[in-house]
């Protein structure tokens, strides 16, 4: 921020110091900097855009959205699930508990990613939803193919005559442990780790270690006086 402003001064001192009256642009188009300034402030408003979503993601959903994740993709994140009708507090515990939003991760069983996807299945939806066509990258494609499944998943257990709340039950305990299971145990699998994993994602608000957490990520900024 310090340096845009000293930028924005030092352009602004060499449309009105320059020594001359008469080489003072008439209106902003005229100036030869115009552009670039323009260009300055509308990076500087999406950055800005950007932080401020991202904390109205980590208040919904009460987990921290690291650093090692760009904000571009927690964006995508955001905006696709919006688009699938997934909510957004669901979006984002998963990717959390699958990943902790590392693209790299790579599970005991051989997930792979920040949707923890099997090799296999990632190969099949790739092809099914016709994502060489979308002109993503790597960790974009996986978003899209992961919230697309849960969104499959969904409407799978909702057809069924299953109520809301339980079919993303037994969405999220498919995409954990695999539909097959679900179907074999009529109901969501009798595992710890499938069990934990649907409980977190669905649990309801009011998580006193995340308020901690919140304010260590942002000591110093709610203290500030407001302007």
């Amino acid at each position: 921020m310090k340096k845009f402003l000293i930028t924005l001064l030092f352009f602004v001192s060499n449309m009105f110091f320059d020594g001359t009256v008469n080489s003072v642009p008439e209106t902003l188009n005229d100036n030869p900097y115009a552009d670039l300034m323009e260009t300055k402030i509308k990076n500087l408003e999406e950055e800005m855009r950007l932080k401020f979503l991202i904390k109205t993601i980590e208040f919904d959903s009460e987990v921290i959205i690291p650093n090692h994740i760009s904000p571009e993709n927690v964006a995508y994140i955001y905006n696709l699930a919006n688009q699938l009708n997934i909510p957004i507090r669901t979006a984002f515990r998963l990717v959390y508990k699958e990943s902790n939003f590392k693209d790299d991760a790579v599970s005991r069983v051989g997930a792979i990613g920040l949707m923890q996807l099997m090799p296999e299945t990632r190969v099949m939806y790739y092809s099914q939803l016709c994502a060489d066509t979308l002109k993503l990258d790597k960790v974009q494609e996986d978003i899209y193919i992961g919230l697309n499944l849960l969104n499959e998943l969904y409407h799978f257990w909702k057809a069924r005559n299953n109520s809301e709340q339980y079919s993303w039950k037994l969405a999220l305990a498919s995409y954990n442990a695999g539909k097959g299971s679900v179907i074999q145990y009529k109901g969501i699998p009798p595992f710890k780790e499938t069990q934990n994993f649907v409980s977190f994602i669905l649990k309801p608000h009011s998580n006193p270690s995340f308020a901690q957490s919140i304010n260590r990520k942002y000591s110093g900024e709610f203290d500030k006086p407001i302007s």
